[in-house]
């Protein structure tokens, strides 16, 4: 698998099976995060192409297995610790898998763009294990709507990966 290129007819709209998420050869878990039940997913009503859609950025924090290191995970996509590291993904390329469960927003595979401090070896991030954070299909994103808000909770496990 070529890491960075995007897997043909692969979108949002056409997520691959949770089964062909494989571990990346050559690359190893550096720090595994899990959202803390405050984390949403923030939908909004705004232009998208040719007309509005409803645009989703997180707000989620996260904590490693042993509580030592808070991160906080935001637009752009950016994972921020309290420390000062960082790393920014490649979103518009992310690849997207089917979750395990229909109410569960999209497991995503995406490159790190940047990073630094004790992120600075990160080069892939993956969302699994998902749980809510789908925006309700009823409601509507017209021109009577642009700029409502919608902040939906979920909850995921995040794995960020840098070479053996």
């Amino acid at each position: 698998m070529l890491w960075g290129l995007p897997v043909t007819g692969q979108t949002a709209q056409k997520p691959l099976p949770n089964s062909e998420l494989k571990e990346p050869e050559g690359k190893q878990v550096l720090f595994g995060f899990q959202t803390l039940p405050t984390s949403v997913q923030i939908y909004t009503c705004r232009q998208a192409g040719q007309g509005l859609a409803w645009v989703s950025d997180p707000d989620a924090i996260m904590t490693n297995p042993d509580k030592m290191l808070l991160v906080h995970h935001y637009r752009g996509p950016v994972w921020e610790a309290t420390d000062g590291s960082v790393v920014l993904g490649d979103g518009p390329n992310a690849k997207h898998y089917l979750p395990k469960s229909p109410d569960a927003m999209h497991w995503l595979e995406l490159l790190a763009q940047t990073s630094a401090g004790q992120f600075a070896s990160v080069t892939l991030i993956r969302r699994v294990d998902t749980t809510g954070g789908l925006l309700p299909t009823r409601k509507p994103c017209d021109a009577q709507h642009a700029g409502d808000q919608e902040r939906i909770g979920y909850s995921a496990t995040y794995l960020f990966y840098g070479t053996k």
